[in-house]
């Protein structure tokens, strides 16, 4: 089941199975969409993360596919607090696997789940906002990081 909700980022598809989100990507792809119940808990739950008033998703997630690795990794991303931010040395560290910080790179790169899954707390390790599903879209990772660090402001 697909479904999209409009954001100030744009049209977000995603895509629930057997209760479970398994995708969720800032693009309004060409799928056949339905509305249930389902769908309404998630769109109610973004609209309470861009509106300001939700910092942790309850929604339960799959993630389909992926390596172990890259399953590793998008777990270790969803302890990033809310409004803050590690680099991607930080995560290869913190599994334990230091060398990895490209191979980190290209499994934020390839986050399933983006926005829950938050990949666009992971920043460079000089600060700078480096990929967010490529260089092209760093724009996104800044907006979603200045969201998230205005309501942390007003908290």
């Amino acid at each position: 089941m697909y479904h999209k909700y409009v954001s100030l980022l744009g049209v977000i598809t995603y895509q629930v199975k057997e209760g479970f989100l398994v995708s969720m990507t800032i693009d309004d792809l060409d799928v056949e969409i339905e509305n249930n119940e389902k769908s309404k808990k998630i769109d109610k739950t973004l609209d309470m993360y861009f509106n300001n008033k939700l910092k942790n998703f309850n929604i339960p997630l799959a993630f389909e596919k992926g390596t172990p690795f890259q399953k590793q990794v998008w777990n270790e991303l969803l302890k990033i607090p809310y409004g803050e931010s590690r680099s991607y040395q930080d995560i290869a560290n913190l599994i334990d696997n230091p060398k990895a910080v490209r191979a980190v790179g290209q499994a934020c790169k390839k986050n399933p789940i983006g926005i829950v899954v938050p990949c666009h707390r992971v920043i460079g390790k000089d600060g700078s906002l480096t990929g967010y599903s490529g260089k092209n879209y760093t724009h996104i990772k800044k907006i979603l990081l200045d969201h998230e660090k205005k309501n942390e402001e007003k908290a």
